[in-house]
């Protein structure tokens, strides 16, 4: 190459390694709230707790999410996932370093022997030959890839968090519905047995003339009502363990809840001023911000591979044509070269490789935002969700002990000859009705603080935080 052709390669080659970082990958991260408008302002919290579901207090819950953890199938084909992962990022680094190859070969040749007088010659070429080759990472094109590995393993890894998040949430809040269940079951039963006795009552009277037909059949439709309930809560009973025996990986004849009820535990308190900060920790906006750095750095690899690329090369070994003289020096060779490789005429492939992955980059980036706003989302919900089931047990509590009151009442009252039994029986039916109320509201505020639990990515306080 010469003159002004060789002017020009040079002046088109500078020109590309002048050009700088792509603007359309300028990516801005953005701003977080200073707090969630549901929590307090006053006190301020630590750093999350990983194992959240330690603070309800229950040994049994903690060897259920430890069997999750272990059992759960799409758990362990998350670790699959990394080990690809992980192999991928392998593969590109392995770009970054030489290669070496040995060769060793044999032939017999057959050919015309000009200075021996003959027609024809007949022997054996022998070779052996280690090579290696090493590209120059002029412009970060292999660099950016590995990098881009890098990423993507530690994106597998939080989608693998995730998962778990998700896992050991559904198996908290299995495990608080099943207890629910049995005791809701226990406390029906009890009043079915009131149903009963008041069905007899009403027999007795009904038969001396002090009752009627209408409310003894109201009576019996009551407790056929009961009854139906019932059957209903043993399925659902039978539903729920099942549910929590899928999480686990097992079959729900192997699985066994000891618990009754949610009775022992405790729904750890919502700590004020909890802050925006703690959205970091969520795996989705890990896994999405992994994702984003990969898909910049295939970006800047994609730009790169537009700017000519130098690959050093050596080779050395023994060969001759002789199988006497092959291990002589007289057989040796050896080479070294370096080639500077330039694209020019692609057909405009090589763009369009790095207009595609900044469109890649910049969908991701879209799609961050969007998870930052629904992760902003669901701690909002969940505050306030927590904080509704919280006023409302208080109410439920408020209620139970009101209908406790009225059942002693009646039934002091009974014993003094001022009310009928059947008087008793119904209050306290409805003590046993407002008992099985409380116990949803228990249910509905320990789920609500799994579900914030799960929004904020752990748990907002605990041993080691800090």
């Amino acid at each position: 190459m010469r003159g002004p052709t060789r002017r020009t390669a040079l002046g088109a080659l500078a020109g590309l390694a002048a050009c700088g970082p792509d603007p359309r990958l300028d990516f801005t991260r953005p701003e977080a709230a200073p707090r969630f408008a549901q929590a307090g302002v006053d006190t301020p919290t630590t750093w999350p707790d990983p194992a959240w579901w330690r603070g309800y207090g229950s040994a049994e819950l903690d060897s259920l999410i430890a069997q999750a953890q272990v059992g759960e199938a799409g758990l362990r084909a998350a670790a699959f996932r990394i080990a690809q992962s992980e192999a991928g990022a392998r593969i590109a680094r392995a770009a970054l370093a030489p290669s070496v190859s040995l060769g060793a070969g044999i032939a017999r040749a057959r050919g015309p022997d000009l200075a021996g007088g003959r027609n024809n010659r007949e022997g054996d070429a022998a070779s052996l030959t280690l090579s290696a080759s090493y590209e120059v990472d002029l412009w970060g094109r292999l660099s950016s890839a590995a990098r881009a590995g890098d990423a993507r393993v530690l994106a597998s890894r939080h989608d693998r968090d995730a998962l778990a998040l998700s896992l050991t949430a559904q198996t908290a809040a299995g495990y608080f519905t099943l207890l629910a269940l049995r005791r809701r079951l226990a406390l029906l039963e009890e009043s079915a047995a009131a149903a009963r006795r008041i069905l007899s009552q009403v027999e007795i009277q009904r038969a001396e003339g002090a009752a009627s037909e209408v409310e003894l059949e109201e009576q019996r439709a009551a407790l056929a009502a009961q009854q139906a309930t019932l059957e209903a809560l043993r399925g659902q009973e039978a539903e729920a363990l099942a549910n929590l025996a899928l999480l686990l990986g097992q079959r729900p004849d192997q699985v066994e809840v000891r618990a009754r009820s949610l009775d022992g535990l405790t729904a750890p308190p919502i700590i004020a001023g909890i802050p925006s900060e703690l959205l970091l920790r969520r795996p989705d906006i890990a896994r999405v911000e992994a994702e984003l750095a990969a898909a910049g750095l295939d970006a800047e690899s994609a730009r790169a591979a537009r700017f000519p690329s130098l690959v050093l090369t050596v080779a050395g070994g023994l060969q001759s044509g002789d199988l006497s003289a092959f291990l002589t020096p007289q057989g040796a060779a050896f080479t070294l070269a370096a080639g500077l490789l330039a694209p020019l005429l692609q057909g405009g492939r090589l763009r369009a490789r790095q207009d595609q992955a900044v469109a890649r980059a910049q969908e991701i980036a879209e799609l961050r935002a969007g998870v930052i706003l629904a992760a902003f989302r669901d701690v909002e919900a969940a505050l306030a969700l927590a904080e509704a089931a919280r006023r409302a047990l208080e109410q439920r509590r408020a209620g139970f002990q009101a209908a406790q009151r009225a059942y002693r009442l009646a039934e002091l009252r009974w014993r003094e000859g001022a009310l009928p039994f059947v008087s008793v029986l119904q209050a306290q039916q409805s003590a046993l009705s407002a008992n099985e109320q409380l116990v949803l509201a228990e249910l509905a505020r320990l789920v609500s603080t799994v579900a914030l639990y799960r929004a904020l990515g752990g748990g907002w306080g605990g041993p080691g935080a800090g």
